[in-house]
């Protein structure tokens, strides 16, 4: 359990922002919190963090439907008494395969939440054409499913994407092979960033598509072109620090109507981290 010199820690740290909030007058953006930033914390002490999370000024969040050894119910608790509300989750492939999307359905009407979230499509070595048109079809499947009953759909790119192919790449097969109406995407900007790719240039060429956004900055001089989906959690910086241009990005984020932000740090020092990327943005009118 946190201590309460952990928890006034906390809330020292939450000072960093200033004392403005998540949802700030002047921000304009819809910033919630992506647990998996503080995931060690949360494996040992799950109401602690999520009180930390509040105390920074989040009244939003995003996870994965592991839920951290709770059940979906346990852990919707877990959020009600910190002050926090769900809206989207992340539901990996296999899960999508066992729960079906009735059960999808019935995790997400437990918090409340309107995202379903894909984050990885398994592949072997390299991610292939095949691999791409077999999610393809899959998301076609459950985003008209979904779709159905009021709920959204979006695939998570991770970068491994971004290998060439004959329509530009394999992100962009997905994105020509699926239901623009109901597949959207989530642009984690960190996971754009390393691959070598240009999170204005995608979000120009897919306007309408990304309905949600990962605020994540690439540490200056970290290596580009890594199409692996897996990179080193030091090179994930506080919002601002890094390379990625955040006037261009926020702004015509903005313009295409992106809904719902999310900071997620991947670094060891994400619970330091964090206030300063949330300061950082709420001090500015994007």
């Amino acid at each position: 359990m946190t201590s309460r010199r952990e928890f006034l820690a906390g809330l020292a740290a939450a000072s960093v922002v200033s004392g403005t909030k998540a949802i700030g007058e002047g921000s304009r953006l819809n910033i919630g919190l992506e647990v998996y930033s503080f995931r060690a914390d949360m494996k040992r002490d799950i109401p602690g963090t999520l009180a930390k999370a509040r105390a920074m000024g989040f009244d939003h969040v995003e996870m994965g439907d592991d839920y951290y050894g709770q059940t979906p119910e346990e852990f919707r608790k877990s959020l009600d008494a910190a002050g926090l509300k769900a809206t989207s989750i992340h539901f990996q492939y296999d899960d999508w395969k066992k729960k079906g999307v009735d059960g999808v359905r019935r995790e997400l009407d437990v918090f409340g939440a309107h995202w379903a979230c894909m984050p990885w499509i398994p592949h072997q070595q390299a991610f292939t054409r095949a691999d791409a048109e077999r999610a393809a079809a899959d998301f076609n499947t459950w985003a008209a499913a979904m779709a159905g009953s009021g709920h959204g759909f979006a695939y998570h790119a991770h970068g491994y994407e971004f290998q060439p192919a004959p329509e530009g790449t394999l992100f962009d097969l997905l994105a020509k092979s699926t239901d623009p109406a109901h597949v959207k995407f989530q642009m984690d900007t960190f996971w754009i960033v390393v691959p070598g790719q240009d999170c204005v240039k995608l979000l120009e060429k897919y306007p309408n598509r990304w309905r949600l956004m990962h605020l994540k900055d690439l540490r200056k001089g970290a290596p580009i072109g890594n199409q692996q989906g897996h990179a080193d959690d030091l090179d994930s910086v506080p919002v601002g620090e890094g390379i990625i241009p955040w006037d261009k990005v926020l702004a015509l984020a903005r313009k295409q109507g992106v809904e719902d932000y999310f900071i997620e740090d991947e670094s060891p020092k994400a619970m330091e981290q964090v206030p300063v990327s949330l300061k950082y943005l709420n001090s500015r009118n994007w």
